[in-house]
């Protein structure tokens, strides 16, 4: 069969070839056999020219073919150098050239838009390299049995031109189904998967969180309250902050306090309500950790239209430092989480893992988190903040 005109690299890490081999050169679609037919991949194969057609155009057509005889045929078609028609077909033999795909579900609660996500997707597309090679973004619903109604796949799954998956959400177990049984990994962001065929890249949330509490000890804070997120809340980063907030109260003997967590959607809005419920109270907090940055500016803002002084009656500590905490007033103490790194190594992770295959048992990174100290922290003040 005919290839493309435009010729397009298949390399390897290290600049092998597709079967791996090493000082091969780059080999390029205009460069690979023009006339090798199916029934001489069959032939060299071993196997009918209905398996072959029902796997170069991933269609069932009574023919069982397995794993085995899947692997067997693409490697006799790379070693051919035979190239398909359909970019499908050529994505499916050659995985190392199909697309970057992020997959975000609609439960995630945020879009686009979202500060934390942005900072990972921007990170990811300057990760890579291949400018043949595009991200493309796409969402899913959790519930949704993509086994069932495959016309429901997330566009980049449907068209077939996407290998490299980046999932970020709570996963959809059909989804992460379709993508095993096409033999190409899966790499989620900010959740951890047990499934085998995975990557995990997460942040270390608690860490985060233990980080922000000693910083406020180390200041003589005793009197702590925490803006958490929704109540019941299935978020995997809010549950790994509120385990590193009970390891914290343990670690450093806290006394715990359940009126002093407020739970809201973490918005701006969130941490103007959160303000007002704990300062409500008697005695009120020195010191809040607000599990992001808009509700820590959102409680900042509040609390300085009540009258109370930053950090002098109240010290505010964020979660995430995303561009809104260095455009407070005054500038806002938080935990750096890596959005950055974790959708570089994201997109690292994705292209070794579709180069090596995917992994037997699920691959976990959990990247560190650090403080950082800005003016909405200072030392504890004796007595009680103003109301």
């Amino acid at each position: 069969m005919n290839s493309p005109k435009e010729a397009v690299p298949l390399t390897r890490c290290g600049g092998t070839s597709p079967e791996g081999e090493e000082g091969s050169g780059v080999r390029r679609l205009s460069e690979l056999s023009k006339s090798i037919t199916m029934a001489q991949i069959a032939r060299a194969a071993g196997v009918s020219q209905g398996a072959i057609s029902s796997l170069l155009n991933d269609r069932d057509y009574g023919i069982r073919v397995s794993e085995k005889t899947r692997d067997r045929v693409f490697k006799v078609c790379r070693e051919m150098g035979y190239v398909p028609n359909d970019l499908r077909a050529v994505v499916r033999m050659y995985p190392e050239l199909g697309d970057y795909a992020f997959l975000i579900s609609r439960d995630a609660g945020f879009g686009l838009e979202h500060p934390f996500l942005s900072r990972m997707i921007g990170a990811a597309m300057r990760a890579v390299t291949e400018p043949s090679q595009p991200i493309t973004v796409s969402f899913y619903e959790e519930k949704t049995d993509c086994l069932a109604k495959p016309e429901l796949l997330p566009q980049p799954l449907r068209c077939g031109t996407a290998s490299k998956f980046i999932g970020i959400g709570p996963p959809n177990n059909s989804l992460l189904q379709t993508v095993a049984r096409r033999g190409l990994p899966y790499v989620s962001l900010g959740t951890d998967l047990s499934q085998p065929g995975t990557a995990s890249i997460l942040a270390d949330g608690q860490q985060a969180s233990v980080l922000a509490l000693e910083a406020f000890v180390r200041l003589g804070h005793r009197q702590l309250a925490i803006v958490s997120g929704p109540f019941g809340t299935n978020d995997p980063q809010v549950l790994e902050l509120n385990r590193g907030v009970r390891l914290a109260y343990e670690q450093l003997g806290l006394p715990g306090d359940a009126q002093n967590v407020i739970n809201g959607d973490l918005t701006f809005a969130a941490g103007i309500a959160a303000c007002d419920a704990l300062f409500a109270r008697q005695p009120p907090p020195t010191a809040v950790f607000c599990m992001n940055d808009a509700a820590a500016a959102g409680l900042l803002a509040r609390a300085q239209a009540r009258g109370l002084k930053i950090p002098g009656d109240v010290s505010v500590i964020g979660c995430s430092n995303d561009a809104l905490a260095e455009r407070t007033m005054p500038l806002l103490s938080t935990i750096h989480l890596p959005a950055e790194e974790m959708g570089r190594v994201a997109v690292e992770e994705a292209d070794r893992l579709v180069r090596s295959g995917p992994p037997w048992e699920a691959v976990k990174k959990v990247l560190p988190v650090r403080f950082i100290e800005r003016g909405s922290c200072g030392p504890a003040r004796r007595g009680k903040a103003g109301s």
